[in-house]
């Protein structure tokens, strides 16, 4: 191949090179004489114009020219070379010099173009290339052109490329998610289910949103989930519409926020169909796509449907429920007899038995209070809690719960700082709950701490108590499980401490109901501060 001789005016040279930052400057002070090419003022007209084309572009583009395929490329291709690679040395490289690692893939598709050939096109291709120090696998859609000179002889090949590594993996890491619930899902059941859940798991509705028109695309699973036909049009109001009141805007809220914030959505709501008016239970898992050069922003995701699972747990909340209120009932009764006892024992000086009753008193409202924890998480599983809603004072209330925990105290001492009058709406037995359980927390998680501090503020048009410790502390990747259903912290320390985690959990529903919030700040060895918040009242 022979390089075109024709030149550009001298006036003209540096009109031809501008464009770009980085690259533009790079080239405008590289020392082109030690090359094949020679310097920019023997440039072809063909070269210059095809540099200013390249410069100029704000699409990843590389330009190999000449008998030895020297390399230029723009600002947009250059951080497809990393760091601590090929950049800043790949400019002005013979193209083999350059791309030794993949030179055997790229050479036949370079021939191909400059033997007249029509141009090439590859899509997410594996080419692995070294940059930051390393070989790393990644994945191209390219497009190789040749660029004639005036003559129409072609003298060099135009890269247009886009790294799709991302998109990629993305699309690998979804398909191994819907693999392993469906390997999950099967090494759970009994033999003769497999084939039910396995076919069930494979019929995964899926669904994508475009972010700023909210146009809505639905799978046919999806749209069966929803009572619809195959064939209808479904849009994103239509599939909230099929959600009960009482679910949709909790729904809604839980989109968005996955919108505004990029972290993944995860959901469980009851949905009615719209023809056959079926009721199911579904979970939604999604995450937002941010918009690239070729795709604008799309939130997508997958549903699964849960109704059988749903009906078990119903099941479940509904036998618990059951039990446990069987249960309250002689508690109540043993309760208001061992009181009687105690009252009459104080007038006798019989201490053992006084004393005696007054720790079966105890044991029996710790009873009365897990069994009441267990009552209420069936109540709001099965979506049956009741809040008694009123206006009261809430520091009224933390002294009134103060009081009754003082009888059970035995080496520490609860401290209220000044709280001035607060006036909340709520459900005063339930957050007098929430207040009571933080507190016997922290007696039972701090055995050698001495003071337990309560203090209440209001800002921004909540009121926040917080409940601070000199216990044990927890760890930060337990915090994260705190307020979860049963979880509780397994440490040589808490191993005979009684509980069933149930009590922070309630504290987070409970909390959740009344559009609150909980959360909780600790450090090992040095203690905990649980903090919960509710709405001023109006």
């Amino acid at each position: 191949m022979q390089l075109s001789t024709e030149t550009s005016p001298q006036t003209h040279l540096q009109s031809y090179l501008e464009g770009g930052t980085e690259m533009g400057a790079l080239i405008r002070s590289y020392d082109w004489s030690g090359t094949a090419l020679g310097a920019p003022d023997q440039w072809s007209q063909s070269l210059l114009t095809t540099i200013g084309i390249v410069l100029k572009s704000r699409f990843p583009m590389c330009l190999w020219w000449g008998t030895e395929l020297i390399q230029f490329y723009n600002d947009a291709y250059r951080p497809s070379l990393g760091n601590e690679g090929k950049h800043p040395k790949a400019l002005g490289q013979r193209a083999e010099e350059c791309w030794p690692e993949i030179w055997p893939v790229i050479k036949p598709l370079i021939d191909q173009v400059l033997s007249g050939g029509e141009s090439t096109w590859s899509e997410d291709q594996l080419i692995p290339i070294y940059r930051n120090n390393r070989i790393e696998n990644v994945y191209w859609t390219f497009s190789y052109s040749k660029v004639n000179d005036t003559s129409g002889k072609p003298v060099g090949v135009l890269v247009i490329c886009s790294e799709t590594t991302d998109k990629v993996n993305t699309m690998a890491k979804i398909e191994k998610t819907i693999t392993e619930q469906i390997i999950a899902r099967k090494k759970v059941e009994q033999a003769e289910e497999m084939l039910r859940l396995s076919i069930e798991a494979a019929n995964v509705g899926t669904w994508h949103m475009d972010v700023a028109t909210r146009k809505f695309i639905a799978s046919t699973r999806m749209k069966e989930l929803y009572g619809y036909y195959p064939d209808e049009e479904v849009s994103y109001d239509d599939v909230l519409n099929r959600i009960p009141e009482e679910y949709r805007n909790k729904v809604r809220l839980a989109v968005e926020q996955a919108i505004a914030s990029g972290e993944s959505y995860s959901i469980e709501h009851p949905v009615t169909g719209y023809h056959d008016q079926t009721p199911r239970w579904v979970r939604a898992l999604g995450k937002l796509y941010p918009g690239t050069s070729d795709h604008t922003a799309h939130f997508s995701g997958l549903t699964l449907d849960i109704t059988e699972q749903k009906r078990d747990e119903m099941r479940k909340n509904d036998f618990i429920g059951m039990v446990s209120h069987e249960l309250k009932t002689p508690l109540t009764s043993l309760n208001g007899y061992l009181q009687l006892l105690i009252a009459r024992m104080r007038k006798t000086e019989d201490t053992f038995i006084s004393t005696s009753l007054e720790k079966a008193y105890v044991q029996v409202k710790k009873m009365s209070t897990m069994i009441n924890g267990f009552l209420n998480i069936s109540r709001l599983e099965s979506g049956k809690i009741h809040l008694d809603m009123e206006i009261f004072d809430l520091d009224q209330l933390i002294r009134e719960i103060i009081e009754e925990t003082k009888p059970t105290l035995q080496h520490h001492h609860l401290s209220l700082s000044p709280c001035l009058p607060v006036s909340v709406y709520a459900d005063r037995e339930k957050i007098g709950s929430v207040i009571s359980n933080l507190l016997s927390n922290s007696i039972k998680y701090s055995p050698k701490g001495k003071i337990i501090e309560i203090s209440c503020i209001t800002h921004d048009g909540v009121a926040e108590v917080r409940v601070r410790d000199e216990g044990m502390g927890i760890k930060p990747q337990a915090i994260e499980k705190l307020f979860e259903r049963f979880y509780r912290v397994e440490t040589k320390h808490t191993q005979n401490i009684s509980g069933f985690g149930i009590g922070l959990y309630l504290c987070s529903e409970i909390l959740l109901h009344h559009g609150g919030s909980i959360w909780v700040e600790s450090e090992i060895g040095v203690g905990s501060t649980f903090h919960f918040s509710l709405p001023l009242a109006t």
